[in-house]
């Protein structure tokens, strides 16, 4: 799609980084399972769209230093304004149907976002620092949306805690392996403190009550799997950024479960429904899927991309599994379809589309 015949609106509309999608999506996604609601709806689109306008925004700042217009200045101009009035809209929708506090957090971490915004005109924001500002920063709304949706100031802060730990582990861990995958040698010491000094302090959030156990094993499982990782040769760095979604996936389900086993009437309540649902859906894809890898050769893309449907899928099986409060066949099956799946697809043909034909029999079966 072109804004004009020289300027791609996706390179004015959508950010370059996309280490930056999971630190938006993370807070947002978790503040949403903690208290579903319009609260937390408005502060959804409130953190989405004002991440999106930092690109254009940047942009146009960086043409007016110049003292120069481009084609893309206009649109830079109308799309950020247009993100800008979406992301206020979302604000003004959660003031009004806040049930708490929930400006304090956001005021707590103004002084991150101003840190942020200096180094974006400075074009320094892929820093280490600015980079864990940034994290740490829109970390802050879980917390506003936690208080928003009338949860205790314990959860809020829980929820904060959880994802800073993770921040700082990812952050460090996925530069040294970007670096390794590009030939160089960094120290892997600071990735190793990182990943265990954040397991250590969830230990102690733990202990003092803060943090839910299910949120302290996520970031222990974090810390082994990156040990590991460090000392094996290096992946691509595609391979490092969704690995680390996963574990951001992981970190906020986690977190969920741990504070509806508490009590809380999280979103996660309804996730027997959702896996069931999810699960017919599902069904018919790999069959599907299957299908077609059978006449061809090599894995397209979009069956990776179903494979993260999968993984979800399979994601809520475990919840399923710690609701039950016992081993249930369905959700057992579609693990071993979802771990025979990922083990297919690294194999020649025919083995990928037996692996999603595979995974439609027991899905089908479950």
């Amino acid at each position: 799609m072109r804004a004009n015949a020289s300027v791609p609106l996706k390179s004015v509309a959508l950010p370059t980084e996309h280490g930056g999608w999971g630190f938006t999506l993370e807070p947002l996604l978790l503040g949403l399972l903690l208290a579903p609601g319009l609260p937390t709806l408005g502060l959804f689109l409130f953190g989405l769209f004002g991440f999106l306008a930092r690109h254009p925004l940047r942009l146009l700042y960086q043409d007016l230093r110049r003292g120069k217009r481009y084609p893309r200045t206009e649109l830079a101009l109308r799309v950020g304004a247009a993100y800008l009035a979406l992301s206020l809209a979302g604000l003004l929708l959660a003031l009004l149907t806040a049930e708490g506090p929930f400006l304090l957090p956001l005021l707590l971490a103004l002084p991150l976002g101003a840190y942020v915004a200096y180094t974006d005109a400075r074009n320094r924001s892929r820093d280490l620092f600015p980079e864990v500002a940034a994290a740490f920063f829109m970390a802050s709304l879980a917390p506003a949306g936690a208080l928003a949706g009338g949860l205790p100031q314990e959860v809020a802060l829980g929820s904060f805690l959880a994802l800073t730990f993770r921040d700082v582990a990812a952050l460090y861990y996925a530069r040294t392996q970007v670096l390794r995958a590009r030939g160089q040698a960094p120290r892997l010491y600071p990735a190793l403190l990182a990943l265990w000094g954040s397991a250590l302090l969830a230990l102690l959030s733990f202990r003092q009550g803060l943090l839910p156990s299910p949120t302290l094993l996520a970031l222990l499982l974090l810390a082994l799997f990156g040990s590991l990782t460090l000392f094996r040769p290096p992946v691509p760095a595609r391979a490092v950024g969704w690995t680390q979604m996963g574990f951001g996936l992981l970190i906020i389900l986690a977190t969920a479960l741990g504070y509806t086993l508490e009590g809380l009437p999280t979103a996660l309540l309804e996730a027997p429904a959702l896996h069931r649902l999810l699960g017919f859906a599902l069904v018919a894809l790999a069959f599907l899927a299957g299908a077609y890898l059978l006449l061809k050769r090599e894995v397209p893309r979009f069956a990776r991309a179903l494979l993260g449907l999968y993984d979800l899928n399979a994601l809520l099986g475990l919840l399923y599994l710690a609701f039950a409060g016992k081993v249930l066949p369905h959700p057992v099956l579609a693990l071993l379809g979802v771990f025979l799946l990922h083990l297919f697809l690294k194999r020649p043909h025919p083995w990928p589309g037996i692996g999603f034909l595979l995974l439609g029999f027991l899905l089908l079966w479950h």
